[in-house]
């Protein structure tokens, strides 16, 4: 069982799980159904999700012991509209955490982590049916072994040579994300006035050339050039069309020729 004292400091509640399904479903359905039990920021963790989520409804999977499924709840006190900028500012939070632990992190919109071009960690946020708090799910591949990771576009902390620590990971990441929700809340959820600078700063999206690949099917190629004020990736087509926001997509970083 992990053992996280540094981590449990840091929230109202902390709950360390052997194994899990899903730590957002689970975390999901028990502050719902008894909220006094789960105040916020709480926090449930585990080294052994078995059906964690992504985006899209797909799938992470990973062995046991070689990622850490971290779910936060977080009741952030800003407008419902705004409440999708917390995965950004998860992204970003995860970013800002390993590259203080002296890992070269970098964010890819909208809510992945990679080191040198691999995916590290994935985000997933999932707001409830108050519309008031949001359930915030990272899934860090800190531990596996090359041999064992799913596809050749993953990695882990292990295999980069980053720390392994998991207290150390969870509480850096902590840190980083409540500091970033309490500015959000401070600045009355107006990402300009804070969270979307810090954002692009992370950001290894921007300023890359990118296939975005839209949930209609089609696709846009050209260069990232910022994230507006509503989260959306804006990507310069060099074409009729200028530059396009985009909400929602699958991004792939392409290289220049």
């Amino acid at each position: 069982m992990l053992q996280l004292p540094r981590s449990a400091a840091l929230v109202a509640r902390l709950e360390v799980v052997e194994r899990a399904g899903s730590t957002n479903a689970d975390l999901v359905r028990a502050a719902g159904d008894d909220p006094e039990a789960w105040p916020a920021p709480a926090v449930l963790v585990t080294d052994h999700q078995t059906a964690g989520r992504g985006r899209q409804g797909r799938t992470w999977s990973a062995g046991a012991g070689d990622s850490l499924a971290i779910s936060v709840l977080l009741d952030p006190g800003v407008p419902r509209e705004r409440l999708g900028w917390l995965s950004l500012a998860a992204g970003a939070a995860m970013t800002r955490a390993l590259r203080g632990l002296g890992v070269e992190a970098s964010a890819k919109w909208p809510n992945d982590v990679l080191i040198g071009g691999r995916k590290v960690c994935g985000v997933l946020a999932e707001a409830l049916p108050d519309g008031r708090r949001v359930v915030v799910g990272a899934g860090l591949n800190h531990a596996g072994r090359a041999a064992d990771l799913p596809v050749p576009t993953a990695t882990s902390l292990a295999v980069e040579g980053g720390p392994t620590d998991p207290d150390l990971l969870l509480a850096a990441y902590l840190t980083e994300l409540l500091a970033l929700s309490a500015d959000l809340a401070a600045a009355g959820g107006d990402p300009d006035r804070g969270l979307r600078e810090i954002v692009r700063r992370v950001s290894g999206t921007i300023g890359r050339r990118v296939r975005v690949s839209l949930p209609d099917g089609s696709a846009l190629e050209g260069e990232a050039v910022d994230v507006d004020s509503e989260g959306r990736i804006v990507v310069d087509t060099t074409s009729i069309h200028g530059r396009t926001a985009v909400p929602a997509g699958d991004v792939e970083h392409l290289r220049y020729t």
